[in-house]
């Protein structure tokens, strides 16, 4: 049974997709609230009064270990989503995030630290398999951006609240703190509706209406969608769905392209990194009287407000442009930071005037990462998947991060030590330069398009005309 109320059909409907992705993103605060653990927590890790006593290799592979650990869930995970739902694949498997946490809080060695860490990584890897598809399949196509920008900030959210409580309570507060956000999630997620287009995949068709009934406030011609949904899901399903299928088409082809590339080079940004080194990466005095914590908690508030701000972007200006813009902004502050790391880290120089120099750039590359290559990749990751392959298409894609994001973590360190800073940075706008040809030259505008009509433009049945017109809307 839904939550009803008794508002117009318009507007119930815009405030019932919106409570629904609120409550589907509860899930992803638990990701930022992984991602940003360490940041609080590796001074005190690293100091003599840790409650488990490490060395910089220790913190380098419990902050890999979650990454590695984003490996082995995408591809499962994406056959679990097809037999038990969006919904039930999330809250099944909510035990993960939670047993992480309670192994943090009650033990007290390296290799129950490590494993705990594993398995939020294995969290990290369902959460991007299977969030982005519910997002975009309960979105109508005029707010379907707006709704997938939950994502991003509510990743942000997670790390914000690691950043603010972290360095203010004891270790296994924070824990406890923390592991409240997996009772949250089954608390507002469970009365949800699952996505009607699984719904309808699998043959329920009575609660694949119920289901979009709610979701569209109760509008009595919501059977016109149910059908639109219905023949296009069917159009969709000609095929199995397998491995072999996602390379049958050139729209299949391409839809795995761009989703695969732009997740290697969203990693590629810096973001990772960034968000669990940055305590102990900015110089002492990047901010004047205001120590690393707070230039900390700085740098969340800027992700969490740039993420908001593209929130009301995305519908208006279109995808490609804000990546570009996105791109762009981020290759220019990862190039001038590294600069700053080279010239006081390996030439020697005297740059202590201007050792506030990498935090000013830390915040506008946040900025400009928040408003385009985090919400968007995770956007088009929800809209451009054929019905047939979204679930192995979503794991692999998955994986791919998985595989950037542990690499680039995992090197952070091993880079800094061995070639200077400076070399991570520049590795990242390299990333940047890239990403800009790439959304420049073969990334697709899906800005007011339903998913149908983005598989047409996919496989080359789109127009210009029809583009002008969606413009106009």
């Amino acid at each position: 049974m839904y939550l009803t109320t008794t508002l117009p059909h318009s507007t119930k409907a815009l405030l019932r997709q919106y409570f629904a992705s609120t409550a589907a993103t509860i899930a992803v605060i638990m990701t930022g609230n992984a991602m940003g653990w360490p940041s609080p927590t590796l001074p005190l890790l690293l100091s003599i009064r840790s409650p488990v006593p490490m060395n910089t290799d220790d913190t380098s592979w419990m902050i890999s270990l979650m990454y590695f650990g984003n490996l082995f869930s995408p591809i499962p995970c994406g056959y679990m989503m097809e037999k038990w739902g969006r919904k039930f694949t999330l809250l099944y498997l909510n035990v993960l995030p939670l047993t992480s946490w309670l192994l943090i809080l009650f033990t007290r060695t390296t290799y129950m630290i490590f494993l705990a860490r594993f398995l939020s990584g294995l969290w990290l890897g369902i959460v991007y398999t299977v969030v982005p598809i519910y997002l975009g399949e309960i979105a109508e196509p005029r707010i379907r951006g707006s709704l997938s920008t939950f994502f991003a900030i509510m990743t942000y959210v997670g790390v914000l609240f690691e950043y603010i409580v972290g360095p203010y309570v004891s270790y296994s507060a924070l824990a406890a703190a923390s592991a409240g956000f997996c009772i949250l999630f089954v608390v507002l997620f469970l009365p949800m509706p699952e996505s009607p287009y699984f719904l309808i995949k699998v043959g329920k068709i009575e609660k694949a209406r119920a289901s979009l009934f709610w979701l569209r406030g109760d509008d009595p011609k919501v059977d016109e969608e149910l059908n639109r949904i219905e023949n296009a899901v069917r159009q969709q399903m000609a095929n199995k769905g397998t491995i072999k299928d996602l390379f049958a088409t050139k729209g299949n082809r391409k839809a795995f392209f761009i989703v695969g590339f732009l997740s290697i080079l969203q990693r590629l940004s810096g973001i990772g990194a960034m968000i669990a080194y940055t305590s102990i990466t900015l110089p002492k005095n990047a901010l004047g009287p205001l120590g690393r914590d707070e230039c900390v908690i700085i740098l969340g508030t800027v992700w969490v407000l740039s993420t908001l701000l593209s929130s009301f972007m995305v519908d208006k200006i279109g995808r490609k442009v804000l990546l570009v813009v996105s791109s762009f902004g981020c290759g220019v502050t990862t190039f001038l930071a590294g600069l700053w790391f080279l010239m006081n880290d390996n030439l020697k120089m005297d740059v202590s005037s201007f050792s506030w120099s990498p935090f000013v750039c830390f915040v506008f590359h946040g900025f400009f990462y928040s408003i385009g290559l985090n919400p968007i990749v995770t956007t088009i990751k929800g809209e451009v998947f054929s019905a047939n392959i979204k679930g192995v298409a979503s794991a692999l894609t998955t994986l791919m991060l998985a595989i950037a994001s542990t690499f680039l973590n995992k090197s952070y360190q091993m880079f800094a030590d061995y070639a200077g800073m400076f070399l991570n940075y520049w590795l990242y706008a390299a990333g940047c330069a890239i990403a800009i040809i790439f959304t420049l030259t073969y990334v697709v505008e899906t800005k007011g398009k339903t998913l149908q009509e983005i598989q047409d433009k996919l496989n080359g049945n789109w127009h210009k005309e029809k583009d002008l017109q969606v413009s106009k809307l």
